[in-house]
């Protein structure tokens, strides 16, 4: 998170939803383009405003980046802490003043009578070597049994979405039990899904991938998504492959692998299928309009453009009331590539009263 989204807007991270909204019609009439031309300063600020708004008017995407938020502030604390000097008290020693005369006293030294035989050796350090090795195997035991204890409490932590407790005990876990892949895919999730740490997910699941003899599809589906948002399109689509061949029903995959192929490697036949694939299986509604959303953007790209208005219209009926600008969006370019103007220009005008801007350069180059 390079920039902070309630500075962007300029309001306090405890502002309601309205001052919210309200800060942000402001500042997206400062910094459209229509008024700064040429402008890329404005431009940049103007998407700034646009990616703030998207996070902070959607309440679980607000919560989720106010946990990340608190994450970030906590790393920083430690950071700073591991880096104070350590102080070191002056520690002054008496040395006793030397004895006496008469506290001297000379002692003939009796010859030694009774020495340790060869035996007594072996007996000695067999003992000692015992003691050694049941401390190494106490030791190993209760630091297993402390491990295993904090990672299933840091599970329970992640079902109630206590996220920074269940991420501080896995870090705990990892040091008692250094080879539990379970605990360093437990914790790539958090860092992937909530924290949006990607080099330290992929870190955590190379690791968890690296101690099992068959890692799980679960575990290249997630290295997959990592690599992605590294910008790693080649390698992330391999691992989503291996994902899907390890479980073909993991239709999850078919949506990422799908969104790589089409918007990083231009493969939009091969993007189509894996939609496909993936709309054939039972998803909730907001993944359902996702994955028409980019088949029917596919699609567009293919000139296939009655085709994707058809998907554009599917993912509009199953969209929540108030919501579906981008689908309204979509559809009125397919609809002005196909000749249909008045109907383009309704469809423009219905996304930018839902708050999708980029409609309204459409509106005016356009329509009248």
């Amino acid at each position: 998170m390079n920039k902070n989204y309630y500075n962007v807007l300029g309001v306090s991270p405890s502002a309601p939803t309205q001052e919210v909204k309200a800060a942000y019609k402001r500042l997206a009439v400062k910094y459209h383009p229509d008024k700064n031309p040429g402008n890329l300063l404005a431009e940049e600020l103007f998407k700034q405003v646009n990616a703030a708004y998207q996070t902070l008017s959607n309440p679980s995407k607000r919560a989720l980046y106010d946990l990340r938020l608190q994450y970030q502030r906590e790393q920083q604390q430690r950071a700073v802490m591991q880096h104070q000097p350590r102080r070191y008290e002056e520690r002054h020693y008496r040395t006793r003043q030397p004895a006496g005369v008469s506290e001297r006293y000379y002692k003939k030294r009796q010859p030694d009578t009774k020495r340790f035989s060869r035996r007594d050796w072996y007996i000695t350090a067999a003992f000692i070597s015992g003691i050694l090795v049941f401390s190494l195997l106490l030791k190993t035991v209760m630091d297993r049994i402390t491990g295993e204890d904090k990672y299933k409490t840091a599970l329970t932590y992640i079902a109630d979405g206590k996220y920074s407790s269940a991420h501080r005990l896995l870090t705990d876990a990892i040091e008692f039990m250094p080879t539990k892949a379970a605990a360093y895919e437990a914790r790539a999730m958090i860092e992937l899904d909530v924290y949006e740490n990607y080099n330290s997910a992929l870190r955590d699941l190379n690791k968890a991938i690296a101690l099992q003899e068959q890692p799980s599809a679960k575990i290249y589906y997630m290295r997959g998504r990592s690599y992605q948002q590294l910008a790693n399109y080649q390698q992330a689509e391999l691992d989503l492959t291996q994902a899907l061949r390890l479980n073909k029903s993991l239709s999850q995959a078919h949506l990422k692998r799908g969104e790589v192929r089409l918007f990083y490697l231009q493969q939009y036949d091969a993007a189509i299928a894996d939609f496909n694939a993936f709309l054939r299986h039972q998803n909730t509604n907001a993944e359902q309009i996702e994955a028409l959303t980019f088949r029917g953007f596919g699609r567009y790209k293919l000139g296939r453009l009655e085709e994707a208005a058809q998907d554009y219209r599917a993912g509009l009926a199953i969209s929540p009331e108030g919501e579906g600008g981008r689908l309204l969006y979509l559809l009125g370019r397919a609809e002005l590539d196909m000749q249909q103007a008045d109907s383009a220009c309704t469809h423009f005008q219905e996304a930018y009263q839902l708050g999708y801007t980029a409609a309204l350069l459409e509106l005016r180059n356009n329509c009248r």
